[in-house]
This record gives C-alpha cells, structure tokens and sequence, in this order.
C-alpha cells in the first residue's frame, strides 16, 4: 500500500520574503498617497510661481526657495483676488468683451471657446451639477452600474420614447463616469421608472467609482437589495 506523501513545511526563508514583501507592499500603500500629495503640491506650487525672475532679485538661492515659493503663491491668489473682484464689478460687459477678443483672432479662438467650455463644466459641477445619485441596468438589464442624473430629458426628445400605451415616457439625462477617470463616461437617457435614486451623496458615490468600489465600507440598503441574490 502507498501512502501519499504529506506536501513539504514551508521554509523558514520562504516565509520571512513574503513577510519582508508583505510589510514592503504595506508600506507602499500606506505612503503613496501621502507622497503623490506632496509631489502634486510642489509641481503646481512650482507651476505657478516659475513666471517670478528670481535671479533678477539675487533671490534664487536654495535657503530662500520655499519661503519665496509661498510669497510669490500669495502674490498669485492677490493677483487673482484683484482680477475676480474687478469681473464681477464690471460683470457681464467684462466677460463679453474678453471674448470678442479672443474669438476674433484665428487659431487662438478655437483655444479659448475650449477653455471656456472646459471653465464653464468645472464651475457646474461646483454648483451640484450633479441632482441625484441613481443605480441603473448598465450594459445590460443584468447588471447595475451608478450613475448621476443630471437634468430632467426634453421633450423634444421624450416624445421619441413611449410606453406601452403610446405615450411618452418621463425621461432623465444621465452620466455614467468611467472608472479610474471620472472626467469621461457615457451620456445616457433613461426612462424615470426605471432608475432606482439611492441616498447617497455625490462625492461618496464619485469616490466609490474613481476606486472601482473599494473605498465604501459598507454597501447601501438600496443598492444591495437591487443586486440580485
């Protein structure tokens, strides 16, 4: 009769690598983000003072870095402040004529009515572009996905799309961001019945997106009970 042979310990060295990779990888995870703020800090922090001629001041040696780094980042925000304060007295006849100026220039315009356009969707975002945060069947009715409503459907649109009476259903424009990248995503139009509203806030549900869902604890009642069992 053979009797099988019981599968060989572990080594001792085998072991104390995987603890020394184990603690390594720990490491990583832990100061990563912490590092990748500091760094992402001095690169616009260095950004946005690099117009100031240090050398034509003798103030370009390394003890006066830092220190002359956040003065002229102080000067930045007061030149800002200054400029804010001067578009919003002079409001709308400011604005206009900034971009009579620069959209009667060729090349530069196109630049420009970007910017502007990229400006415009950061400052609604600021304002809640976002209304409600929802689950919907995404990409197909077997699977969920989370969306944000954005607006309530036209009815130029709406009256394209009919129930089963005929008649045209209450529609919501939704956005589907993509994960890791937020900024991109789908533009979708879905009957009002069919999305289900969660009560969750928008920046923890762009949070639980942006880490592929590993940044929330626990999953909320609606959308666990949504999920198929």
């Amino acid at each position: 009769m053979n009797v099988p042979t019981p599968p060989p310990l572990p080594h001792k060295s085998n072991n104390a690598f995987l603890l020394i990779r184990n603690r390594i990888f720990a490491g990583i995870l832990f100061a990563t983000p912490v590092l990748a703020t500091i760094w992402i800090f001095n690169f616009l922090l260095n950004l946005i003072t690099s117009w100031f001629p240090r050398e034509r001041f003798g103030l370009d040696e390394v003890r006066y870095e830092y220190l002359l780094k956040f003065l002229i980042l102080l000067l930045t925000l007061l030149i800002f402040y200054v400029i804010g304060a001067i578009s919003l007295y002079f409001g709308k006849r400011a604005t206009r004529a900034v971009d009579t100026f620069f959209t009667n220039i060729p090349i530069v315009r196109n630049i420009y009515k970007f910017l502007k356009q990229f400006r415009d969707w950061i400052a609604n975002r600021s304002d809640s572009m976002f209304t409600s945060v929802v689950l919907i069947n995404f990409p197909h009715n077997k699977s969920y996905g989370i969306a944000f409503i954005t607006a309530t459907t036209a009815p130029e649109l709406t009256r394209h799309i009919l129930d089963e009476n005929g008649q045209p259903l209450e529609c919501v424009n939704v956005f589907m961001p993509t994960t890791p990248n937020p900024t991109s995503g789908f533009f979708l139009i879905f009957p009002k019945r069919e999305v289900i509203y969660l009560d969750i806030e928008v920046s923890s549900a762009m949070n639980l997106i942006i880490s592929a869902g590993a940044v929330m604890k626990e999953i909320p009642p609606e959308i666990e009970d949504a999920l198929p069992q």
